[in-house]
């Protein structure tokens, strides 16, 4: 018998080219669509690809094949999306993936995955966490948290607030040396920088643009291991004023209003506002994200070491990668 699973894997290697390519859209390992592969052959006895160094290529009787239920198999997967295929518009169950950053994924985690699962036991939540776009076209998330905005009609962009940014330090720190007398007044400061992935960043860009001489204590590709940094007293960190002021063991120094706000965007598909299951996780990451991102756009009801909530005083574009005295080059002294 005809599997549409394997149909449906077949499709997408013949659109991807590679295996790792496809297994990548599907968000399944490559050994998966290479057996699914091989099951569909079996059943159909015919052989639909020749591997090549170049990839998989279809034969005449797979391009036949795609040609004709190509189609067909993308629209079921449209069916699915919107739930009638099984049935979720009785109820919340079954699996939902969420695209998201290390950061949001923690925030979830504390109040609205929790909150999901005591009113939908049925309900799994699966947090797929890095920066890298995921093409919910293609099925590779069911929602995304984004600061990009993808252009097209088949994905609804919901808006959610936005992020700003902070100075922070520790308490420890503090008590080792006076706060700087202003944001772009770092000489002789520690700092925490991000790396890799988050140079470019409007973290790493303003460090770049006002930490000449500050010392790199610590740097890290990941925001909440820079925020622990921080809060462990090994220098001062650029952070969102989500991540920053939700953590007690820092202070936001200054509220640097010369890096501009980020726009925080909630993804999906036009066809999954029929799933129960994902607008009712669509609808707990919209409210505990709101909520987060207005309470942080707020100044900071503590201050150490100077008026926490005052205005940064920047000079020149502060989120500018090529500004003077980048940190990245600073001295240890």
């Amino acid at each position: 018998m005809l599997d549409w699973n394997d149909l449906r894997y077949a499709v997408t290697l013949a659109e991807a080219g590679t295996v790792r390519a496809a297994a990548r859209r599907l968000g399944v390992d490559p050994s998966t669509v290479s057996r699914r592969l091989a099951a569909l052959e079996a059943t159909l006895g015919v052989t639909l690809y020749l591997k090549s160094v170049r990839g998989y290529a279809p034969t005449a009787a797979g391009r036949r094949l795609f040609d004709s239920l190509g189609g067909l198999v993308r629209e079921l997967e449209a069916f699915e999306r919107g739930g009638l295929a099984r049935g979720d518009d009785e109820g919340a169950t079954g699996l939902v993936r969420v695209a998201t950053t290390e950061v949001t994924a923690q925030h979830l985690l504390e109040r609205a995955v929790p909150v999901l699962r005591e009113r939908h036991p049925g309900l799994t939540v699966e947090l797929v966490t890095g920066n890298s776009p995921a093409d919910l076209t293609r099925g590779e998330a069911d929602l995304a948290v984004r600061f990009l905005r993808p252009a097209g009609v088949e994905i609804i962009a919901r808006s959610l607030g936005e992020v700003r940014y902070g100075l922070y330090a520790s308490a420890g720190y503090l008590a080792r040396r006076p706060a700087p007398p202003a944001p772009e007044r770092l000489e002789g400061q520690d700092i925490v920088l991000p790396t890799r992935e988050l140079r470019g960043g409007p973290e790493e860009a303003w460090l770049s643009a006002h930490a000449g001489g500050a010392r790199v204590a610590v740097q890290s590709n990941s925001m909440p291991t820079i925020a622990s940094a921080a809060a462990a007293g090994l220098g001062l960190a650029v952070l969102p004023t989500v991540l920053g002021d939700g953590d007690p063991r820092l202070t936001r120094l200054w509220a640097l209003d010369a890096i501009t706000p980020r726009t925080v965007w909630l993804l999906y598909h036009r066809d999954a506002r029929a799933t129960a299951r994902i607008r009712a996780v669509a609808t707990a990451v919209e409210d505990d994200l709101r909520e987060r991102l207005a309470r942080a756009a707020a100044p900071p009801a503590r201050a150490a070491g100077g008026d926490a909530a005052k205005p940064a005083r920047t000079s020149g574009d502060a989120a500018s990668p090529r500004a003077r005295g980048a940190a990245t080059r600073a001295p240890a002294r």
